[in-house]
């Protein structure tokens, strides 16, 4: 798109926009930006099923973007004449401007209903109604104007731009912790990423936070973080294996260290963790998703092909009842494409797939079909789990799965995957 081009014509803005609203916001979203006019004013036409998301967008279109409240047009998703008659009671009451519908959410029943609404209305009153549907596959908007031939817009992938915290916050009306904007102890990371292309040091490393730190910090009845007051007074060996030599010197490095002892009362107040517990995670495998974290600042501060323009870390909103759990490990934003990104220091298939399969339920649960999904883990044949996972989930170019070649190189592989995905 040329910047003085838009990339909906006027002509086909609304004045008066009805969405129909699914159980996903985020098409809602971006056909309010696109196909209202400024200052316009929206109707959201929801079930019962989707009332609590018809709030949340209610709520995110008037805190967020400033914009006139909605109006909510409540249906039965299941009875088309209840349709039909709840979305005429609301034409009647628009006294002038132009009306238009979006139909990417809702049922199908509620899609053919309302289209048929609008089409009577149209005939009835002899002014021109626009219709809309946001494709998932092409990003392009699908319209409709008067009785003029259909057409394809092209992609409108980059003309929103919600950031992580916008998908979060059209999905759930608490967080149960901050979103992560910056990476913790970036530079031990980086030297653990370097030491596990060696598979020597990935099996010294798991021997040494399960002999060692976990031995130790850990209670021996559930398995958890023992109690702060006992962390703080917990001092363990460096690792000695010669694989970790340059981990254990960056280690005393990170943590103002000056022996082969690490305390961890000093190290989590040097590294600046809330708590000793949130270190022992960190170097029980955490660390892999703060390195990737680092890996996406540069690309995004360096990369600009790339086209991301945020991401976050540790994306754990409070779910209502009866919703499903939302937990993504990195989030980054493409447009208004989410890529949810699950990282696990884990080598065994098994433990892989399960962890791409929740990455890649609560990625669609979250941001609808334009998610993409991305896993990185540590075992050696990447590609065979990914064409796996690929045919077998019809998710064939949705799912990219990187493993311990690519930790060498892990900035071009991943924009790699942005370039070839935002095509």
């Amino acid at each position: 798109m040329t910047a003085h081009q838009p990339a909906i014509a006027d002509k086909y803005k609304s004045d008066h926009l009805f969405l129909l609203v699914g159980t996903n916001p985020l098409p809602n979203l971006v056909a309010a930006k696109l196909m209202l006019k400024p200052q316009g004013q929206l109707y959201l036409v929801h079930s019962n099923k989707t009332k609590a998301v018809a709030e949340r967008l209610k709520r995110y279109w008037t805190d967020t973007e400033r914009q006139p409240q909605p109006q909510f047009v409540p249906v039965d998703e299941a009875d088309g004449a209840d349709i039909r008659q709840k979305i005429e009671q609301a034409l009647e009451n628009i006294r002038n401007g132009q009306i238009g519908l979006n139909y990417t959410g809702g049922t199908k029943t509620m899609a053919v209903h309302a289209v048929r609404t609008m089409l009577g209305y149209q005939e009835r009153k002899r002014c021109p109604v626009t219709l809309s549907y946001l494709d998932a596959r092409s990003n392009k908007m699908y319209i409709e104007h008067d009785n003029n031939p259909a057409f394809m817009t092209e992609p409108l992938l980059y003309e929103v731009q919600p950031s992580v915290q916008d998908i979060v916050r059209l999905h759930t009306f608490k967080h149960q912790e901050s979103i992560a904007r910056e990476a913790q102890l970036p530079q031990l990371a980086t030297v653990l990423a370097n030491a596990h292309q060696n598979p020597d040091a990935i099996k010294a490393w798991r021997t040494w936070c399960d002999e060692v730190l976990r031995k130790n910090a850990r209670t021996r009845k559930d398995h958890e973080w023992d109690k702060e007051s006992l962390l703080q007074n917990l001092h363990i060996e460096l690792p000695a294996d010669p694989s970790l030599h340059t981990v254990a010197g960056q280690m005393r490095i990170s943590f103002a260290g000056s022996d082969n002892t690490l305390r961890l009362k000093e190290a989590a107040q040097q590294s600046d963790f809330e708590k000793i517990r949130h270190l022992c995670e960190w170097l029980d495998g955490k660390w892999l998703e703060h390195y990737v974290f680092d890996v996406l600042s540069q690309i995004r501060a360096k990369r600009p092909d790339s086209r991301i323009h945020d991401i976050g870390m540790g994306i754990r909103p409070q779910s209502e009842p009866g919703s499903p759990e939302y937990d993504i490990d990195i989030g980054v934003m493409q447009g208004y494409r989410l890529y949810a990104i699950s990282c696990t220091t884990d080598a065994d298939p098994g433990m892989c797939k399960l962890k791409l399969f929740e990455a890649y339920l609560r990625a669609r649960n979250m941001a609808g079909d334009e998610a993409f999904v991305g896993l990185i883990c540590m075992t050696d044949k990447p590609e065979n789990l990914e064409r796996q996972v690929g045919r077998a989930w019809d998710a064939e170019g949705k799912v990219r799965v990187f493993g311990r070649p690519h930790l060498s190189n892990l900035a071009d592989a991943l924009v790699n995957w942005f370039i070839s995905a935002g095509a």
